[in-house]
C-alpha cells in the first residue's frame, strides 16, 4: 500500500472521499479533519507534510489567500508576493524533510458575479475571477525550482464547464462535480506511483 496525503483547502474536501474510493487497495489517503484554508495556515501546519515518510503530497491552497478583504478594500487576504513567499518556505522544508513525490493542485476557477451576489454589507469579503490566475501564475516558478508536478485543475474544471460545475455560491462544485474531480485527482496520483 502506498501512503498519500491529500491537503487542502474545501475543494479538497468535497473531492476527497472520491480519491479515497478511487485508490483504494492500492493507497491509505491522509486529509486533515478540516479546511486547511490559506498558505499562513499551512506554515503554521507543516506536521501535516511531514510528521510521517509518505509516498505522494498531493496539496492546494490559494482560495483563502486570493478572496479580496472587502467591497471597497480591495486588498488580498494574503497579498501575492506573501503567498508566493509561502509556498516556497513549505516547500524548500518538505524537500529538506521528505522524499515524498509532490503534486501541487492549481486555484480553481471562480465564478465572480455568483460569488459577490451573496453579500451585501460593504465589510463582507470579495472576489474577482482573474484573481485564482494571477496567483497560479505568481508561484509557477516557485513549483517549477522545487520539481513539484502541477494538477491543472483551473484547466480542467474550465474545460470541463465551469459554470454548469461549480454551485451557487461561485467557488464550490456539484456533488456530479466533486466525482469527476475526485477521479482526476486520483489519477494525476497513480501516474506518480
Amino acid at each position: 500500500m502506498k501512503n498519500v496525503r491529500l491537503i487542502g483547502d474545501s475543494i479538497r474536501l468535497g473531492y476527497q472521499e472520491t480519491v479515497r474510493s478511487e485508490l483504494s487497495g492500492i493507497a491509505d489517503v491522509w486529509s486533515p479533519e478540516g479546511n486547511c484554508m490559506h498558505s499562513v495556515h499551512h506554515l503554521f501546519n507543516l506536521s501535516w507534510y511531514l510528521e510521517k515518510n509518505v509516498d505522494v503530497i498531493h496539496f492546494n491552497c490559494g482560495l483563502w489567500d486570493c478572496r479580496r478583504l472587502n467591497q471597497h478594500q480591495l486588498d488580498y487576504a494574503v497579498p501575492v508576493d506573501q503567498y508566493v513567499r509561502n509556498i516556497d518556505f513549505i516547500l524548500t522544508q518538505v524537500r529538506q524533510n521528505s522524499s515524498a513525490r509532490l503534486i501541487w493542485a492549481s486555484i480553481t476557477p471562480v465564478i465572480e458575479a455568483r460569488y459577490n451576489s451573496r453579500f451585501v454589507n460593504s465589510y463582507d469579503p470579495c472576489r474577482q475571477a482573474n484573481d485564482s490566475l494571477i496567483y497560479n501564475e505568481a508561484v509557477a516558478p516557485i513549483l517549477e525550482k522545487h520539481d513539484v508536478y502541477v494538477n491543472d485543475l483551473f484547466a480542467f474544471v474550465s474545460d470541463a464547464g465551469a459554470d454548469e460545475l461549480i454551485c451557487e455560491d461561485g467557488v464550490h462544485y456539484t456533488d456530479e462535480a466533486n466525482l469527476l474531480i475526485g477521479k482526476r485527482v486520483a489519477n494525476v496520483i497513480k501516474q506518480q506511483f
